[in-house]
């Protein structure tokens, strides 16, 4: 189909000649000196200068590991001291974020000079400087330690915060190997300032000042001041038109090279080159290691300058990423507890691990060239890239996703993204459009990993690096661009460019336009921005408007936000079934979901423009300025008649509290008297069973067993404890006018509601039941089953709670559970969804829906008629990994698999490919009953097998179609939401259905 109208204006194109790019300076000379930013180091022939310190060392509001260094730098006015200070608070404070972090931003400053390090009037040898590197490495290697152990427990925020900052800090501690360690280090620089190699005394003046400027200062007092002194001596020895001595020069090089590896500033190829060769060196990381030396020297002949989509480029680039990442999964190998080097000396495994990370450094270089060379960064930006050039990119896409994970101590999400793009590359992309989705599903889940990961760079070192920065008086361009500086010089900047890039490239192949219609609709008004979409928020507005919208849970209430919401552009993929999707059709509010960057960058030029025009089809969108004025109300169903066709479906029994009604017995209880009994999703729930049970062939599915606390039961457990008028008078006074306009009073008394209902617990002869009906070794999931949802009209979808993975035979986990189910009926967006129906609080109850828990393999939901098209003869399926609350809530950023099915013929058009990087699991283990995993598309049929996967929407369609003729209470067909799964066994199971909003 043709790419989807957009009001921004199209891309100029011009007939495209050999461009050519600018090869990346690999190894920028002389880069101490270019990076200074602190004083003017001076070449001087007499001792002094260079004592100039900051003027500030305030302490007033700092966390106490930052009032901890700025106390700390204005007592240490040398390097020496500033290291030593920094050790004892890494010593003391171990793997702590808030120290290390801080920690990590004061050692760059010095390194680049914007925090000065002048003499203390001691006479101390670099040794000593060797001495607490050596120390600190040492806590350091504890941190990384502890984010293993932490991982492992399941804190893997918390790891990678260390980990981010642990590979920060490794670069600016200085070496500490036997030639530094001794009592005089460093001994060339005497004899170079003494004569050797000035056989005709023409460089007596360059000598002196090597011996004031660098000498005795670095034996005195040594500070990366000294470096940046060495690379000026450097460049005056080697300027053009000079005539110094080469056998003086040649010295004066090799001790460069000698103050480097003490500063840890070596060449990744010098380190490798010396360490690789050495006495004890790791047999595997070392052979791995040459050859990445011999892959860069392929890179290294190739020409300075690359002509545009030149593959034999590429094809050199990508195989010294391949080796880099060899090389470093071989070097963390042996640096681990189990590896060759793990009862090495310190001083070796520093500059091993040095190596690797001086190869992710290079490996940044790299993929600088390579984006260079795939036109990612000319102007326009290309998008037609060829079919080889694709394979290339998916490969170094898989290699920087490693680089990354290996970085990370082994992240499951970059792994899986690794292995799902490696995929692609081996084995082709599918024809036609479904490539194009292919490449579009993993290169959105890339490049939302790398987001999120810069994000979690911000939020290390944004506000800590203003907060050091001001309290010791850093010059504000140092504060500013430390963070920028941290994410634009990571693996992970390139990264996020690399899946920019494969996103063009999709959507060329597909004809997308980077935007997608959730709800269709056309909207006006003043286009207005909230961070999220709560009452809160939109309670400001007091005329019809658009909201751009930052973040979205997937779980909020549309008819709470008010009348004035006319649209939504949200800045971030939703699944078109997600609770929000679905409320959001219910109330007639258009919704879009923005993916592509530079749309969010158009929707925010809009911003305060007068009124915007939201046009949302499921052929195009249109997002622009208007003249035309917004209604004044906008299309919904009225409150009267909402109620109308709920005064029926409200009616509810509370005689049968005190019993458990099995889902078999409640069934045959009929429709009508069970609905009043246990509400539309028991009684649907029950009906289903029924069905189940007499399902065959295409269409026979399962249906979790189960049992229901009936209406009623939570009222007379409060009556049991004397509490029910109590209760019963708060729900009163809910219904007051007072209340309706008081947020403030309205939220008490919900929590007062809600603590009270959770005090409460089924009767022992409930549990009782309960526990026998499942077994001794079941888990079940326990649902809200409310008279107020799962209704024509009102579906009320994901409103209220349901616990997942619940024991049954332990009484304090299943009453905790049905208690909160209980209490949800009384949340504030509860409460406030039923005032915008027209439905009193007196009127809600709550049954207790308690089903098996299964362990699906793959969720789905399916609705019977289109519901982006109100197609009659097509239905549409999403689908995700793992259990359903992925595709409900919307919480797990991604798109599902989403296809549509055409009725007669059954055909599958897949629409979207999953790129969720999370799949829920089950696990018996947590509190809350699942756990979050890197959900791997690389193997799964879902992605990789159309035959399976059309074979699975064709039964899924059928069991539909059959489910709409058996649930329909009317002669006319009613379009049904059903929610189901498929077991590992590939048996398919119906978990719930309800009318279509």
């Amino acid at each position: 189909p043709p790419p989807p109208p957009t009001p921004l204006p199209p891309p100029v194109t011009a007939p495209r000649e050999p461009a050519q790019t600018q090869k990346v300076d690999q190894q920028p000379e002389f880069a101490a000196l270019n990076q200074w930013r602190g004083s003017e180091v001076k070449l001087q022939t007499h001792k002094g200068g260079g004592s100039e310190r900051n003027l500030r060392w305030s302490t007033d509001n700092l966390a106490p590991a930052a009032a901890s260094i700025v106390g700390g730098d204005r007592d240490s006015s040398s390097w020496r001291q500033k290291l030593q200070m920094v050790e004892k608070l890494l010593s003391e404070n171990g793997a702590d974020v808030d120290s290390m972090a801080y920690a990590t931003v004061y050692l760059f400053w010095i390194s680049v000079g914007a925090i000065a390090c002048v003499e203390d009037g001691t006479h101390y040898r670099p040794n000593h400087h060797a001495g607490s590197a050596e120390r600190m490495y040492g806590a350091i290697e504890a941190a990384e330690r502890h984010a293993s152990e932490i991982a492992q427990n399941g804190d893997h925020h918390r790891a990678r915060e260390l980990r981010a900052l642990i590979r920060r800090l490794h670069p600016r501690l200085p070496a500490f190997t036997a030639e530094f360690t001794q009592s005089v280090p460093l001994t060339r620089i005497r004899d170079i300032a003494h004569g050797k190699g000035d056989q005709h005394g023409k460089c007596r003046e360059v000598r002196q000042e090597i011996k004031h400027t660098i000498q005795n200062k670095l034996h005195r007092c040594a500070g990366p001041e000294d470096l940046v002194a060495t690379e000026a001596m450097l460049a005056k020895l080697t300027a053009p038109g000079t005539d110094y001595p080469e056998e003086f020069v040649n010295e004066f090089k090799i001790f460069y090279r000698e103050l480097k590896e003490f500063f840890n500033a070596s060449s990744v190829a010098d380190r490798i080159d010396r360490i690789a060769n050495e006495q004890g060196a790791p047999g595997t990381a070392s052979e791995s290691s040459k050859k990445f030396l011999q892959a860069k020297a392929n890179v290294d002949a190739l020409s300075n300058v690359d002509a545009l989509g030149d593959q034999t480029v590429m094809s050199i680039l990508v195989e010294c990423l391949k080796a880099i990442h060899n090389a470093r999964s071989d070097i963390i190998g042996a640096l681990d507890h189990a590896g060759d080097l793990k009862n090495a000396p310190s001083s070796q495994r520093q500059q091993w691990r040095l190596a690797e990370v001086s190869m992710e450094d290079y490996a940044f270089v790299l993929l600088s060239r390579l984006l260079n060379t795939l036109g990612a960064e000319s102007e326009p930006p290309r998008s037609d890239i060829c079919a080889s050039e694709l394979k290339l990119a998916l490969e170094a896409l898989a290699l920087t996703s490693r680089t990354l994970s290996l970085s990370s101590g082994g992240d499951q999400e970059m792994e899986a993204i690794a292995s799902e793009a490696a995929t692609l590359a081996r084995d082709g992309l599918p024809n036609g459009e479904e490539g194009g989705l292919r490449v579009q599903a993993i290169a959105e889940r890339a490049r939302r990993s790398a987001v999120d990961f810069c994000e979690l760079l911000e939020s290390l070192f944004d506000g800590r690096a203003s907060s050091l920065g001001n309290a010791l008086g850093i010059d504000g361009e140092s504060v500013n661009v430390f963070t920028e500086g941290q994410i634009r010089a990571s693996v992970v900047f390139q990264s996020a460019k690399l899946a920019s890039l494969l996103l063009r490239v999709s959507r060329q192949i597909t004809g997308a336009a980077g935007w997608d219609c959730v709800v269709q609709g056309t909207a006006i008004g003043a286009f207005k921005y909230v961070d999220r979409l709560t009452p809160e928020a939109c309670a400001q507005f007091n005329e019809p408007v658009v909201l751009l919208v930052a973040n979205a849970d997937g779980d909020e209430e549309v008819s709470t936000l008010g009348q004035n919401i006319r649209g939504i552009v949200l800045c971030h993929a939703l699944p078109h079934l997600s609770h929000l999707a679905l409320r959001a059709r219910q109330a007639h509010v258009p919704l879009i979901a923005v993916e592509d960057d530079k749309l969010v960058e158009y929707a925010r030029s809009l911003m305060n423009q007068g009124s915007v025009k939201l046009c949302a089809e499921s052929t195009g969108i249109t997002l622009e300025q208007t003249d035309e004025a917004g209604s004044t109300s906008k299309t919904s169903p009225s409150t009267t008649s909402t109620s109308k066709v709920l005064k029926q479906e409200l009616d509810a029994d509370l005689s049968k509290a005190t019993t458990v009604i099995d889902l078999v017995d409640l069934h045959a209880m009929g429709t009508d008297a069970s609905t009043r009994i246990a509400g539309t999703k028991s009684a649907m729930c029950a009906h289903l069973s029924a069905i189940a049970e007499k399902s065959a062939g295409e269409t026979q599915f399962l249906a979790p067993k189960g049992a229901v606390l009936p209406f009623g039961a939570m009222e007379f457990a409060c009556a049991n404890i004397g509490k029910l008028e109590h209760l019963e008078s708060l729900i009163v006074e809910l219904e007051s006018p007072e209340c309706a306009s008081d947020a403030a009073r309205t939220k008490k008394l919900c929590d007062n509601i809600q603590n009270l209902i959770r005090s409460l617990k089924p009767s022992e002869s409930a549990m009782d039941t309960i526990s026998s009906k499942f077994g001794p070794s079941a888990r079940v999931m326990v649902r809200s089953s409310a008279n107020v949802e799962d209704l024509e009209g009102m579906s009320a979808a994901g409103l209220y709670d349901s616990i997942p993975n619940v024991d049954p035979n332990n009484r304090e986990a299943f009453a905790t559970a049905v208690g909160e189910v209980w209490a949800s009926l009384y949340t504030t967006r509860a409460v406030a969804s039923r005032h915008a129906a027209g439905v009193g609080q007196l009127s809600a109850h709550m049954c207790v829906l308690v089903q098996e828990m299964l362990s699906p393999e793959v969720s789905f939901v399916l609705h019977t008629t289109h519901p982006l098209t109100d197609d009659v003869n097509s239905a549409y399926a999403e689908f995700a990994l793992g259990l359903g609350e992925t595709l409900a809530s919307g919480a797990i950023r991604g798109t599902p698999c989403r296809m549509s099915i055409e009725k007669s013929s059954k055909n599958v058009t897949v629409n979207a490919f999953a790129s969720f990087g999370a799949a829920l699991m089950r696990d018996d283990e947590s509190p809350t009953g699942m756990k979050s995993v890197a959900a791997d598309y690389a193997t799964h049929w879902l992605s990789n097998d159309a035959v399976k996967r059309s074979s699975v929407a064709a039964r899924i369609l059928a069991i539909g179609l059959m489910l709409e003729h058996e649930l329909s209470p009317r002669a006319e067909l009613l379009a049904q939401d059903i929610e189901g799964c498929v077991l590992p066994s590939g048996e398919l199971c119906i978990v719930q259905a309800r009318p279509q909003p």
